[in-house]
């Protein structure tokens, strides 16, 4: 697992290099480097003995979008009771002659596992190829069944971070178990969404500002305007320190002096090196993620979703749920695949990407929380209108039509996937398998019988995790009601959490068994989560087993 041990790559240079951050005296990075050795360097040396945990990358969803076109998956498997139909879970839309007609729950059989319909088609790669999203499914775990019992949207949010008090939250564990300078980061500001918590202390570093590559790293800022002669002279006395403390360590008795002993030609040379080029990653890198998600939403001609004219009958199913309560029914006079041609990456989310590679490939942090908050700039015309406007759908779909949701849920996820996918091309084999990206809304949705919207679905929720550790895939655990919620408003099989037989929770589990689940494949020494709810998978030898069987119930 991670890179060769042989070596200390560029990126341990990197964590020593910035240990004090940005300071009054702007230390050049080898400076930073020499004041910092023995808290960096020589720690990875000690880790390379006992292993590091997997990175962990947590997407938050503010608002819950609905998830049903891409990882609320209901039935899953041939032997599952058909799904009761409710128009708001549709994956695919149903066309005659040339028209959308309709909308229904469609999958297919990819490794043995009932897969919902988005996953039948390519997204855009960073390299300009298409990419098939099956690459995807294969590294895919699929949690739901789960709830709180309460509503609220931030303390959904929390209950799912951090289910249990007193200990880590999940982006905690990861940390915890860290010798990365930087342990966690989180951008932007996650405000009553977040629920980081470390037993061990580690500092959540919380970045500010448009520009958070640079405000991570302002620390590998130069001295302000030294001359050349004095930049050279300050370089080679910091880089004599470093080389002296790093022989005296390596020749000593000490823990992991042995292993530093080995990597001490390759850190040597790093050492003078230097650190280049940050300013230069982030444009292209931001670049790159923009247009791969841009490009993946606006696809056009995809088979069940694009490729037949969707035309509003003026019913609910074309509600729209738009910014600061905007919610109105689509023209009948617009075609709906227009809206999704304008669209653009939700705020933060091509960012928080970009960021995410960077400090993964450079091992900066092993805990990274990013955001893809409402989706922009979708183009509609609202019934009776005359000119079409450009509005903001709110991740909160309560106004949300069967129709409409159907549509841009299945942009915005397609773009969400496809990041996740050029990560994994940007990480190399080695790096995403050492990678666990997870997947996060406060909670999925209820799903109106009459196909105009959804609710909060609190006893409802979904989680993802995609990771290279996760191979022959996709798995799939939790089990869920093939009933509604009892209520008229609320029929048709839409994921409601169900109890699971020889489980330590006692009826619906509760988000505890998410967050077990997922620490489970974190690699970290020991789960916090797992006395109170069992992991519902373990990882054995790259392979995941999985404990219970995802049942979709019929009751």
């Amino acid at each position: 697992m991670g890179d060769d041990k042989k070596n200390l790559p560029r990126r341990d240079f990197l964590i020593g290099a910035t240990s004090l951050g940005a300071s009054a005296l702007f230390p050049t990075p080898i400076e930073m480097l020499a004041r910092t050795l023995t808290g960096s360097f020589i720690k990875k040396a000690e880790a390379a003995l006992v292993g590091e945990p997997r990175n962990y990358v947590n997407v938050m969803m503010p608002g819950g979008p609905s998830r049903y076109v891409f990882d609320h998956w209901l039935r899953t498997s041939p032997s599952d009771p058909a799904v009761i139909p409710n128009p708001m879970v549709a994956t695919r839309f149903l066309s005659s002659g040339g028209r959308a007609t309709g909308a229904e729950y469609a999958t297919f059989d990819f490794n043995g596992v009932l897969v919902p319909h988005m996953f039948s088609h390519s997204v855009a790669s960073g390299d300009g190829s298409q990419r098939p999203l099956t690459d995807l499914v294969k590294n895919a775990l699929v949690i739901r069944g789960y709830g709180s019992g309460l509503d609220g949207h931030p303390f959904n949010a929390q209950q799912q971070q951090a289910p249990v008090g007193g200990i880590s939250s999940i982006a905690g564990c990861a940390a915890d178990h860290s010798t990365k300078y930087f342990a966690a980061v989180q951008w932007p500001n996650r405000a009553d969404y977040q629920a980081y918590t470390s037993t061990e202390g580690k500092a959540l570093n919380k970045i500010s500002g448009l520009t958070p590559l640079s405000t991570l790293m302002e620390g590998f800022g130069p001295a302000a305007a030294p001359a050349a002669r004095q930049l050279r002279e300050r370089n080679q006395a910091a880089f004599a320190q470093a080389a002296a403390v790093l022989n005296s360590y390596a020749n000593s008795q000490n823990f992991g002096a042995g292993q530093l002993k080995t990597n001490m030609d390759n850190t040597l040379a790093l050492l003078k090196k230097g650190v280049k080029g940050i300013d230069e990653y982030w444009a292209p890198a931001l670049e790159r993620y923009r247009t791969v998600i841009m490009n993946s939403m606006r696809a056009s001609g995809l088979v069940g979703i694009t490729d037949a004219a969707l035309i509003s009958d003026e019913s609910v199913l074309w509600n729209v749920g738009a910014e600061a309560g905007t919610n109105f029914i689509v023209s009948k006079d617009f075609d709906l695949r227009t809206a999704i041609s304008t669209m653009a990456p939700a705020a933060f989310m091509a960012e928080g990407f970009a960021l995410t590679e960077y400090i993964l490939k450079e091992g900066l942090a092993t805990s990274v929380e990013i955001w893809a908050p409402q989706i922009p700039n979708v183009t509609l015309l609202r019934a009776g209108g005359a000119t079409p406007g450009t509005f903001n759908v709110a991740h909160d779909m309560h106004e949300t039509g069967a129709m409409t949701g159907l549509l841009i849920c299945t942009a915005f996820f397609r773009g969400l996937a496809a990041a996740i996918l050029e990560l994994s091309r940007q990480l190399g084999d080695t790096g995403w398998g050492n990678t666990v990206v997870q997947v996060m809304g406060d909670f999925s949705r209820s799903a109106r019988t009459n196909g105009s919207g959804s609710d909060h679905g609190f006893n409802q929720m979904v989680t993802s995790v995609y990771s290279g550790a996760i191979t022959q895939g996709p798995y799939v655990v939790g089990n869920i009601r093939r009933s509604g919620l009892n209520d008229s408003t609320f029929i048709g099989t839409q994921g409601v959490a169900s109890s699971i037989e020889g489980y330590n929770q006692k009826g619906m589990p509760t988000p505890a068994m998410a967050a077990s689940t997922v620490a489970a494949l974190l690699n970290i020494e020991k789960n916090p989560f797992e006395n109170i709810a069992a992991p519902l998978v373990k990882l054995e030898n790259g392979q995941v087993k999985v404990q219970h069987p995802a049942k979709l119930k019929d009751e």
